[in-house]
């Protein structure tokens, strides 16, 4: 990604991008978009984008921070919160869901496709484009956030469950609850990508009752 913050034009054609990508992703929806489509409504010659990103996945990834934002105002509220480690893992978790399974192939591709494993990257340059789009959250809420990809922000928030009397987390079987976690996700997102009849309500409480058994006592 072409590093902008020193130009101001960068920086305004930046933003014309993902602004003409978010809306071709609500018109044309994932699988249709691609450069053509988005230089020729930006008003730029193809190439001129490829100066910017280092392939269209990469512009995809910042436009689809937009669909973030009910997901983000949720955080921000949980974190006004006096909720422990415990209720906040079951809130977050279920405030994903709500949004995920909302827009299914956008959060699978983020999360799981070619550029998933610099997620902070991509959060800290659209913030940094769209501050006004970014909500505050707590110390903790805000390490899960902005987590390096979708098994770390997910680890963040099972680490402060080690110990608590309501759950079967250790220090030994920590990482394999999350990878259980993380592979049901990809999984349940695929399937409601690849079929968006499934319903959200249902695929949502299979996702919870999943966290329930391998995570509770």
């Amino acid at each position: 990604m072409i590093n902008y913050t020193t130009d101001e034009q960068k920086r305004k054609n930046l933003i014309q991008f993902v602004k003409v990508t978010q809306a071709l992703l609500e018109t044309d929806g994932l699988k249709n978009i691609s450069i053509r489509k988005i230089a020729t409504q930006a008003g730029f010659h193809n190439s001129t984008i490829y100066l910017y990103f280092e392939d269209l996945d990469e512009l995809i990834m910042l436009a689809s921070i937009k669909q973030f934002q009910d997901y983000s105002i949720a955080l921000e509220s949980q974190s006004l919160k006096d909720a422990d480690a415990y209720d906040n893992f079951y809130a977050i978790w279920s405030y994903f869901a709500d949004a995920a399974f909302q827009h299914s192939c956008i959060f699978h591709n983020f999360f799981f496709g070619k550029h998933s494993d610099n997620l902070h990257i991509f959060l800290n340059v659209y913030y940094d484009l769209f501050p006004e789009e970014q909500n505050k959250y707590s110390d903790d809420i805000k390490a899960m956030y902005f987590g390096k990809n979708y098994s770390e922000r997910c680890l963040k928030i099972l680490l402060p469950l080690i110990g608590d009397s309501r759950t079967r987390v250790t220090k030994e079987n920590v990482e394999i609850i999350n990878d259980i976690s993380v592979c049901f996700c990809k999984e349940a997102l695929h399937q409601k990508c690849e079929h968006p009849e499934l319903d959200n309500e249902k695929l949502k409480e299979k996702m919870l009752q999943m966290l329930h058994y391998t995570v509770d006592q």
